[in-house]
């Protein structure tokens, strides 16, 4: 049982880094609605970083989302 209160401690509070509508976007949880879309659109970024984005990237520490945030948006 603590594994699993463990797993889902851990996915309530990751987020999500994705694109919608060509624009970065991040969502939390396991929320339909994106927590936040960025006025960054997604093929201004390297090609490497466009398939990262394409296929989502999970942080589970906030601390994480913000430096790749920083870099993205920068």
């Amino acid at each position: 049982m603590k594994i699993k209160h463990l797993i889902c401690h851990i996915l309530l509070f990751a987020y999500l880094l994705g694109v919608k509508d060509g624009f970065i976007t991040l969502w939390k949880d396991d929320i339909a609605e994106p927590l936040r879309v960025f006025p960054y659109r997604a093929d201004s970024l390297p090609p490497e970083d466009q398939k990262a984005l394409s296929r989502g990237i999970k942080f589970d520490k906030k601390e994480d989302l913000l430096a790749i945030l920083e870099d993205y948006l920068s």
